[in-house]
């Protein structure tokens, strides 16, 4: 049978453009490192300019000019403060040695001189002299040290100054007291010129205003840093200059992005198209896959490069739980559908590793490394895709998550062994690293599953089995309202859910299906036959035309309901679905009688057809069980007639030709049908009458029993058997 497209090429298209842009959104080539380059750097590859351009080069001309600066000698000046300084210096040892002269003890006076720097003759001068004589000696030396500062001394007069100290001493003075007095003075003389700090920038500044701007030519395809040399200040301004290192994106990135971003999203937007997957029905589905899709890898996008390459070995580069969307999409849309986006991420993921390179001049990713983010993000996530199906327990998310981790570790341990540079503690990295991949996955798929679910209304496990439960608000109404059409609908439920799980389809969601399919049913119950419990009929009274109006109005009625009850989309898909565009039989057929020409038109459900598998079974399970129930023949022979009676009408009427059912599908769900149908309708043994002892023993315990427990009991059992009726 052909299933009605509920994705339109139209559909398909505008998802794909949408789910495109949003790729290039995420992908686009603006990276963490891309301007994170220094000085000395090691350039991972050899860079050629992309063009000629002419610069000047701050560094250059900054450096040439302070060379010019620093080659200008310092500006003097004469410093009168410098010869009272030193005159203050020449007291102050003169009176040090008037003081050492006072002393009595000779070898200590000869210690101390000696310390001062005077030669031995000297020292004798000083011990053996009068005091008069040597108070001469010391004026004579202020004297001259005097004269020699008095004058404009640079570094060479100083020194020349302390040659001719001899000859400026007085003849008046012996030969060793002339020794003397130069010995004290020559020390104390030094440059009486100081540097202008002043004049000597203004030079300075002259010196560098001097030097012309430094300006660099670079060619077109010029090599500007060498693969394996060091990136210096002249490389990154001329790596400025050519706009590799600007803040404008380059575009042959973003076209490359584009192109990549805009085959991913129609390779996810054609296969939704062509499968046409059960769980992806509206837009809002679409929506959610697009997020769920995009979302992680602009996370990857910018968290790659900052552990990229992986120099230290650490592996860090696989810790992202990209496993989770796939998982989740998986959960909550299509199994087919999250192993398609999952190659896809995967092969986004390691394009992202690709274009590190290109963006950042000293990352070096190897291509050991791309393909191993190819593989881990791409094969990674597909056991957990498979063991997440379905799925209507937490703990089957912790399983996906594992068996994520476990692939994951396989896959690493793989490359690991094609890796020259591999090391044994390499493992414990691996080990961790899929570890986290994994579990975190799992963990923040059973995270967002709900959360995701009610935003785009994607219908959960977690829904379904709440409305599952026979204590369901709609369902507990139901029971006590319409307590035949409950009793049918359970009974359906039965017969549809095992069918479905033979044939592939979501037995749960068709049981849940089969419990609201006749929902409206409550708000008239007495007009429909399996809650008359044998009394007069209503449509005794009206004709077929009114009573096909009342009959045709549950469907109406029910999605009221169950839109008010806010069931899921594809929950109320069951309730117009089961009785599709068919005729409202009996009463048509009664109409007929009076009017062979009456039109069929006003005794026809609104419909539509089945649009899935689990709506059509549910079709042909209600029938099924609505003919059986009024058959008085319910032998295994006739049973199984009906059944495919049934299933052969239904064909006939075209009512299975939008949904995905095949042909070995039917003759599956006709073998599960009569199955259960012959079990539900099997022969009992009947029971000989009560023996005389039983009846006795019957009568002789009845007194026993006190009223008012009596009433207890029976209440107690009226209520069990309420409770096993509704809960058939």
């Amino acid at each position: 049978m052909n299933r009605r497209r509920n994705i339109t090429l139209g559909t398909a298209a505008v998802f794909g453009i949408a789910l495109a842009a949003l790729l290039l959104i995420a992908l686009f080539p603006i990276f963490p490192r891309q301007l994170n380059i220094r000085v000395n750097d090691i350039a991972s590859r050899t860079v050629r300019a992309p063009e000629s351009v002419s610069f000047v080069s701050e560094f250059l001309t900054e450096q040439r000019r302070e060379e010019a600066a620093a080659a200008v000698a310092p500006s003097r000046v004469f410093d009168p403060g410098v010869r009272t300084t030193q005159l203050n210096a020449y007291d102050r040892l003169t009176a040090q040695v008037t003081q050492i002269r006072s002393l009595t003890d000779d070898a200590r006076k000869r210690e101390l001189l000696a310390g001062l720097g005077l030669s031995p003759r000297s020292i004798d001068t000083v011990i053996g002299i009068e005091d008069a004589r040597w108070q001469e000696i010391a004026a004579e030396g202020r004297r001259v040290l005097g004269e020699e500062l008095n004058v404009s001394l640079d570094d060479t007069a100083a020194a020349q100054a302390k040659d001719a100290v001899d000859a400026r001493i007085g003849p008046a003075f012996t030969a060793v007291e002339a020794l003397l007095t130069a010995e004290l003075v020559r020390p104390l003389i030094t440059t009486t010129l100081v540097i202008d700090e002043q004049r000597t920038e203004q030079a300075r500044d002259a010196a560098r205003a001097g030097v012309p701007p430094e300006r660099v030519n670079v060619e077109r395809g010029d090599v500007i840093v060498a693969s394996g040399s060091r990136v210096d200040e002249v490389a990154i301004e001329k790596l400025r200059a050519t706009g590799l290192l600007s803040n404008t994106v380059e575009w042959r990135n973003v076209v490359a992005v584009a192109i990549l971003a805009a085959v991913a999203a129609f390779v996810i937007a054609g296969y939704v198209f062509i499968a046409q997957p059960a769980g992806i029905t509206s837009e809002r589905h679409m929506i959610a896959l697009a997020l769920v899709t995009m979302v992680p890898l602009m996370v990857a996008k910018f968290y790659l490069p900052l552990v990229l390459p992986d120099d230290e070995r650490q592996f860090l580069a696989y810790i992202l739980p990209l496993a989770a969307a796939p998982i989740l999409i998986a959960a909550l849309l299509a199994t087919d559908v999250a192993v398609v986006v999952a190659a896809v991420m995967g092969t986004l993921a390691a394009f992202v590793s690709a274009l590190i390179p290109d963006v950042s001049l000293v990352a070096s990713v190897s291509s050991l490394d791309t393909f191993r983010l190819l593989l881990v993000y791409a094969i990674g996530p597909i056991a957990g895709v498979y063991l997440v199906h379905g799925a209507d327990r937490l703990n089957r998310y912790l399983s996906a998550g594992l068996a994520v981790a476990g692939i994951s570790f396989l896959v690493l341990v793989s490359t690991w062994l094609m890796d020259t540079n591999r090391e044994a503690t390499d493992f414990a990295w691996i080990a961790l690293t899929s570890g986290v991949n994994g579990v975190s996955s799992g963990m923040l798929a059973a995270g967002a599953f709900v959360t995701v679910g009610v935003l785009f209304g994607v219908t959960t496990r977690v829904q379904l089995m709440e409305l599952s439960q026979l204590n369901a608000p709609l369902l507990r109404r139901l029971q006590d309202e319409a307590p035949g059409t409950f009793h049918h609908s359970v009974i359906v439920g039965n017969l549809a859910e095992r069918a479905a799980d033979l044939v592939g389809a979501d037995p749960l969601l068709t049981r849940v299906g089969c419990y609201y399919h006749d929902i409206g049913k409550v708000l008239q119950p007495g007009m429909y036959i399996e809650n008359q419990m044998g009394g007069a009929s209503p449509h005794e009274e009206m004709t077929p035309e009114e009573s096909a109006a009342f009959i045709q109005q549950h469907v109406l009625r029910g999605l009221e309901l169950a839109r008010d009850a806010r069931l899921p989309a594809r929950v109320q898909a069951f309730i117009p679905e089961h009785h599709g565009t068919r005729l409202v039989a009996y009463f048509y057929r009664k109409a007929a009688e009076k009017d062979p020409e009456v039109d069929p038109a006003q005794f026809q459900y609104p419909g539509p057809r089945p649009q899935s598998k689990e709506t059509a079974i549910v079709m042909l399970a209600d029938s099924t069980e609505a003919l059986i129930r009024s058959a008085t023949d319910r032998s295994p022979e006739n049973i199984d007639q009906m059944v495919d009676e049934v299933i052969s009408e239904r064909l006939a009427e075209g009512q299975l030709d939008e949904c995905d059912l095949t042909l070995r599908d039917l003759r599956t769900i006709a073998e599960s049908f009569k199955a259960t149908m012959r079990a539900v309708y099997h022969p009992r043994v009947a029971y000989p009458e009560p023996t005389p002892m039983e009846q006795r023993r019957r009568v002789l315990r009845l007194p026993l029993i006190n009223s008012q427990a009596a009433r207890q009991n029976n209440g107690t059992a009226a209520s069990r058997r309420r409770r096993r009726r509704y809960e058939v």
